[in-house]
């Protein structure tokens, strides 16, 4: 058993996660440890950042699931060993350094867009750099033609884009989130960075470069909260440009993708791994739970409990990890389709446990499974403060204790004390989080 200093190496943050229990690891890691037989594996079943499942792959066999193909890449990458050639390593650090200096024919047809954005950094054009953020995407522009001072650009850079012949997933992230989400020429960059990969890293390594690149994409963003929910909103109820956007755009838009991705991947190629077998599955919550080998004992599940989806916040991520070309959800706004302002993919998924009406049977249909295998679960809640501008649970901790309680011979409630979860807040949208205690509802069978 680890201890001690050698215990806080693995305790990694990976992206910037809403309800992350980075901060929690020590007490979910003591609570599952007393629970579990000690040849027991674990089930981390919405994995997310993946910090838990890491934390937890030190000391038991981990079985670790999520929906999203973001996570499922990240915890892949912290918890399964490997063996990179210093061939494939020096080919991509070679590659990385050309990224910056040249970046090929995708930087050259984009050079337009991303001269026009850093100059109106270098002079302080605030309406300019609202304009980029409010109308910046070439996917959207090219769906909706909305007027704006980007117009001749965008429509040059789409007519070199369509006559080059690239393939829109070569760029797709600059094609939909550039300006918006990252400046152009981090956008390009990040695109080119993943071009790399699948070029010189082998398949079978391909997720212990791409993690890191979901990381340096999470740590760019151009967002209040890091996330991707929306994009930054660069005016007041007025109309006029806040100051506030060319300081931002100073400290996330000039950030050089590039070398802050060396930086990550060096973070990722050092961390310690285990002699315990672990895997990563894609999957929806109930085809893990109804697949598990019988060696998983423990189930932690940590589902969403308000009604944000969560792919909401990371379909960005999402859509780099995929690498494919989603089509954008549209909204009505004064009876005209338009693409959403977040330039969310079509098929984002929409977790049951989001939805009011779907929340309880959902809850059922994961204790009737976790009880009829024998195993236990342990069940992360953090309760809500009526008093505060918080979204309310979809199901109350009272809720899930009886549910629990007619599967499970023994649940008890655990606190952590008093704790504070990200918060994602801004002068115009407030999101505050429970300054209650997070919660550990435990649930017991005789194994």
């Amino acid at each position: 058993m680890i201890r001690g200093r050698e215990l806080e190496k693995y305790n990694f943050r990976t992206l910037n996660y809403l309800g992350s229990k980075y901060r929690l690891l020590d007490f979910v890691w003591e609570n599952i440890r007393a629970v579990n037989p000690t040849d027991g594996a674990i089930c981390d079943l919405f994995a997310g950042s993946g910090c838990v499942s890491y934390r937890l792959s030190k000391d038991f066999d981990v079985v670790s699931c999520d929906i999203q193909k973001y996570s499922a890449i990240i915890t892949d990458a912290l918890i399964r060993k490997r063996s990179v050639s210093e061939k494939e390593l020096t080919a991509f650090a070679t590659y990385l350094d050309n990224i910056s200096q040249e970046g090929g024919i995708v930087k050259s047809i984009y050079t337009p867009l991303i001269s026009l954005e850093e100059e109106a950094i270098k002079t302080a054009d605030i309406d300019l750099l609202a304009a980029i953020v409010e109308h910046g995407s070439i996917e959207s522009f090219s769906t909706d033609r909305k007027e704006s001072v980007l117009q001749d650009t965008l429509d040059k850079v789409l007519a070199e884009l369509t006559a080059s012949g690239l393939p829109v997933e070569t760029a797709v992230i600059s094609r939909y989130f550039g300006g918006v989400f990252f400046s152009y020429r981090q956008a390009v960059e990040i695109d080119l960075i993943r071009a790399g990969i699948e070029k010189y890293i082998r398949e079978e390594n391909r997720n212990l470069f791409l993690a890191p690149l979901l990381s340096t994409a999470s740590d760019l963003a151009y967002t209040v909260g890091k996330h991707f929910a929306q994009p930054l909103k660069t005016r007041d109820a007025n109309g006029k440009v806040k100051g506030g956007v060319l300081k931002k755009a100073i400290r996330d838009k000039t950030i050089d993708t590039a070398s802050f991705y060396k930086k990550w991947l060096d973070h990722y190629l050092r961390l310690p791994k285990s002699s315990h077998l672990h895997k990563a599955v894609n999957c929806d919550y109930m085809e893990c739970l109804t697949t598990l080998s019988d060696r998983v004992k423990t189930i932690y599940a940590d589902p969403p409990y308000t009604r944000d989806h969560y792919s909401r916040f990371y379909h960005v991520l999402e859509t780099l990890a995929v690498g494919d070309v989603p089509g954008l959800s549209k909204v009505k706004l004064r009876g005209k389709e338009q693409v959403s302002n977040g330039l969310y993919r079509v098929e984002r998924h929409q977790s049951p446990f989001c939805v009011k009406s779907k929340a309880p049977e959902a809850f059922i249909k994961m204790f009737q499974a976790v009880g009829a295998g024998g195993r236990n679960i342990i069940l992360s809640y953090s309760p809500y403060d009526e008093s505060k501008k918080t979204h309310p649970r979809v199901v109350s901790m009272s809720v899930l204790m009886d549910l629990a309680k007619e599967y499970f011979q023994d649940v008890t409630e655990i606190s952590a004390g008093y704790f504070t979860h990200n918060k994602l807040n801004s002068s115009d949208h407030l999101l505050e989080a429970s300054d209650e205690a997070e919660v550990l509802i435990i649930c017991k069978n005789p194994i």
